[in-house]
Formats: structure tokens, sequence, C-alpha cells
């Protein structure tokens, strides 16, 4: 009992194999001096040589457990919460790729795992999972970083020149190609899934509506990610917070500053996702849809604070007051930079 006690409060906190090797190894001292006390407190005799051999057999059994994890976590698919904290590693290889090939993305990556992790804890799920399934949930757009608005940095947009259908195939192929790259690296099934459903079947509207103006006719499911839909809470939730945020990002780039107009953009996204039927499959309540709705707004709005004051700033700044004096640069355009 004395062992277990002292077990718990010696593993928790453990946040790399290397202190847990530290930590096992102390769990390991920690019983053999509860076996000597006991021994000494009933008088049972015992040799100091054995002292030695059972300290190194605690260095033994630790380095044994450590050995084995990573075995165990391959063969049964188990995500341990060490594993998860090693995938959510900035030095992950796939990580550093993404920080290196396409900046954008995987800044967009680290606000959806800011995002989905805070709401995780809203609705009592598995925080760092949802971290982890957001950090990998894009790296299909390593193939081609280009084609994806937030990499292009106010560049030019490649599907200005490119058919509709076109720009649907590469974007759409995002998904394929992720879950390549994850089978490459060796992910866990658990975080392939958040690449294979945070998309579900779901239009890309925009590419549709752009073919149909120009009086194409293109089936719609080519315009359709493949899916499959969401098939947990995790991946559910995943895919509202990435859809949510994408919304929101483009209408601050269109200028839209009102709370309420975020409001209405996350419940208008979260519906359509319902109407759609992407989240029949994901057991949400009513509450929980709520709370979602609610912690976005309250995340997003704490954005949205930072961004307007550092405009005010801008506009009360001298420089800024010369420039716009020379240039006449209207209040829109000041805010839409």
């Amino acid at each position: 009992i004395i062992s277990a006690f002292g077990g718990y409060f010696v593993l928790i906190g453990v946040h790399s194999r290397g202190h847990l090797w530290k930590q096992l190894f102390l769990l390991g001292v920690l019983q053999t001096l509860t076996g000597l006390l006991l021994r000494w407190a009933f008088n049972i005799s015992f040799s100091a040589e054995i002292l030695i051999p059972l300290i190194l057999g605690s260095a033994l059994w630790s380095s044994l457990v450590i050995a084995a994890l990573p075995l165990l976590e391959d063969s049964f698919d188990v995500l341990s919460p060490l594993r998860l904290m090693e995938l959510s590693h900035p030095s992950h290889p796939l990580l550093k790729r993404l920080q290196m090939e396409a900046a954008g993305t995987y800044h967009h990556s680290l606000m959806i795992g800011t995002l989905a992790e805070t709401v995780a804890d809203k609705l009592g799920m598995n925080a760092n999972l949802l971290k982890a399934g957001a950090y990998f949930h894009d790296i299909g757009k390593l193939r081609r970083p280009d084609f994806f608005v937030e990499n292009q940095m106010g560049g030019e947009n490649v599907h200005d020149e490119l058919k509709p259908s076109l720009s649907a195939l590469v974007i759409i192929a995002h998904v394929r190609e992720g879950l390549e790259l994850a089978h490459e690296y060796h992910l866990p099934r658990v975080i392939r899934s958040f690449i294979a459903e945070h998309h579900g079947t779901t239009a890309l509207a925009y590419f549709l509506r752009k073919a149909r103006n120009m009086g194409l006719t293109i089936p719609r499911e080519q315009f359709c990610y493949p899916g499959p839909k969401p098939q947990s809470r995790e991946t559910g939730l995943m895919m509202l917070v990435d859809s949510v945020e994408a919304a929101v990002r483009a209408e601050s780039r269109a200028g839209s500053e009102s709370i309420l107009d975020v409001r209405d953009t996350i419940n208008r996204v979260i519906e359509s996702k319902i109407s759609e039927g992407q989240l029949d499959d994901v057991d949400f309540t009513l509450r929980d849809l709520s709370v979602i709705r609610e912690t976005l707004l309250s995340a997003l709005r704490t954005v949205y604070h930072t961004r307007k004051v550092k405009e005010i700033q801008e506009k009360e700044s001298p420089q800024h007051t010369t420039e716009k004096q020379e240039d006449d640069v209207s209040e829109a355009s000041v805010a839409s930079r």
C-alpha cells in the first residue's frame, strides 16, 4: 500500500521518457526502502549486501519498462500520455517540415490545436489527443503548400489561373496525401482519423459556385471530400473548430470586426454541419454544442480584441497620422492591413 501511494506521487506529472525512467528508478528505491523498513519493524533479519543488488534491480526494471513501452504502444496501437506529448513536440519531423515548408499551415494548426484543446477541457475530453490531432490534421498540404491560402502570404493566388475542377482536385487530395504521409511517418491510427475525417464529405462551395457561374456542368461529387464523416466526438470537434476558425479568418480578412459577426459565423458554420449530416455519427448533445459555441466565441473574441487594439495603436501613432494625411488612406483600408 505504501509503495502504491508512493508510486502515484512519484509518477504524477511525468513529461518525457527520460523523466519516466528517473521516476521509475526512484519508485524502485522507494519500494526497496519500504521493504527494509518493514523487515526492521518486524525484527526480520537482513543483510546489507542485498541493498546494492536491489537498487541495481530498480535501475534494470526501469530500463526494461522504458524499452518495452514503445513496442507495446506500436503493437497494440495505444496512445499513452507520453506518446501524445512526443507527437505534439515541435521537434517531430513532420512538424519541423510544416514549419519550414508550409509556415502558414503550421501556424494555422497551432491555432486549431489551442482552440480544440480549450474546448476539449470544457467538455471533459482528452485535450492532449485533440492537440496532437490538430497539429497533424493538415499535413497533406505539405505536398503542394502554395495551393492553400494560408501559405500564399498575400501573394498571387494560383487558383486564379486554374479551372475550378482542377483546384478542387488538388485541395481535396490533401486528405489522401496526408494519410500517405501519416503512414510513412508511422503516426498512430487515432491520429490518422483526424486527417481522414476533419472535412467529412463536405463540398468545396467556392469552387462549385465558381464552376456553375462559368456555365460548367460538373457533378457536385467532384467538389466533395471523400470522407468518412467524423466517427468520434474528437474528430467531430476537430471538424467544427477547423471550419469555424477558417470562416472567422476569412471574414477577418474581409474587414469584419463585430463580435456579433463572429457569433453569427460560429452559429452558421455549426448549423450547416448539422444540416448536412456531417455530425450524424457523433454523439454531441445540445449542451455540448452550446459549450463549443461559447468557448470558441470567447477564444476568438480574444483574438479579435488583440487585433483591434493593434489597429487602434497604429491609427494613433504619429507615423500613421502623417501617412494618412499624405496618402489619404481610408479607414477601411487601414483596418484591412
